[in-house]
């Protein structure tokens, strides 16, 4: 069977939005609001990892759509929204201000009400330093395998930024034309790393970072290789480990598995914090950094029983 027969029978078909709303970030950037889901329902808003897209997370949120109303966004330059003309603002201090930005504007337009924050990698570090500097405005918050990094003389100080910079290494050099969505679906599905997805989201995945290029006819990266490389730079010199135990509301921490064999920095600096900081935290067997998209029901159920736990309940 070839591969691309393979991804037509296993495709995942997201359903259209209710709502699409675009907001005006404080310097012009554009962010597009989905929502999905149940809107009689307390409020979840999502977002992801760096290079990502929330589309690609489909397998995982799709769970909770019954139940929940889904705010979904994507960090500037990524998915649905248009380039920024400025990319040197494609980092996490404008990220931090974007997050801001999306909870007023989701408020303005949907209005009011008991509101929770699911947030994977790059997005859950934007999340802590939000919380830490803008302040808390969740009713819970749930962050997904952050990469944190740990300040210098912490015993994984040094393999946890060694892994930020070696992305930002990689990512900047990245191919980042191909002539179809498949094309990079099956460079991740021929890839070790991410053999654990579930079916389909290798084509997902691609689908949603990938737009086309109408005078050329070739596929291209939303987020600029520039940018993603600037990020995990930038997130390998943050030490917000140390204030981690200031972040004042319901958190938890949902990692990927610290005894896996195949096991990053995340994992294990997450371990840490929660031996450190004893905050609410669970590391799903089996599962490397991509956590959602390879356990994705083992997460929900997680998400929801978190919080049932701390009042936040349908």
């Amino acid at each position: 069977m070839s591969l691309r027969y393979k991804y037509v029978m296993t495709e995942l078909i997201l359903p259209d939005p209710m709502d699409t709303v675009d907001l005006t970030m404080k310097d012009g950037a554009i962010i597009r609001l989905r929502r999905h889901g149940n809107p009689d329902g307390p409020r979840l808003i999502l977002a992801h990892g760096n290079g990502f897209a929330t589309d690609a997370y489909f397998p995982f949120w799709q769970l909770l759509a019954d139940e929940y109303e889904l705010i979904l966004y994507d960090q500037r330059n990524h998915g649905h929204n248009p380039r920024h003309s400025d990319i040197s603002h494609h980092d996490i201090p404008y990220f931090v201000s974007d997050m801001e930005s999306v909870l007023d504007g989701v408020e303005d337009t949907f209005g009011k009400k008991p509101t929770a924050g699911l947030f994977h990698s790059i997005s859950a570090v934007t999340a802590v330093w939000h919380a830490l500097t803008v302040g808390w405005r969740w009713d819970a918050l749930v962050l997904f395998d952050p990469p944190m990094v740990p300040s210098p003389g912490h015993p994984l100080n040094e393999l946890a930024k060694g892994f930020e910079l070696m992305l930002s290494d990689w990512s900047k050099t990245r191919p980042d034309r191909f002539p179809h969505p498949e094309t990079l679906a099956e460079q991740f599905a021929e890839s070790k790393s991410l053999s654990r997805w579930v079916a389909g989201s290798h084509a997902l995945m691609a689908r949603s970072i990938l737009r086309e290029d109408t005078e050329t006819g070739e596929w291209v990266l939303c987020c600029p290789p520039e940018g993603e490389s600037q990020v995990y730079k930038t997130n390998s010199e943050l030490h917000l480990c140390p204030q981690f135990g200031d972040i004042p509301g319901p958190l938890k921490v949902i990692a990927s598995d610290p005894n896996d064999p195949n096991v990053r920095s995340p994992g294990l600096v997450n371990r840490a914090l929660h031996e450190e900081f004893g905050h609410a935290y669970e590391a799903v067997p089996g599962t490397t950094h991509m956590v959602q998209i390879e356990q994705p029901e083992a997460c929900a159920n997680i998400v929801t029983n978190f919080l049932s736990e701390v009042g936040f309940r349908p």
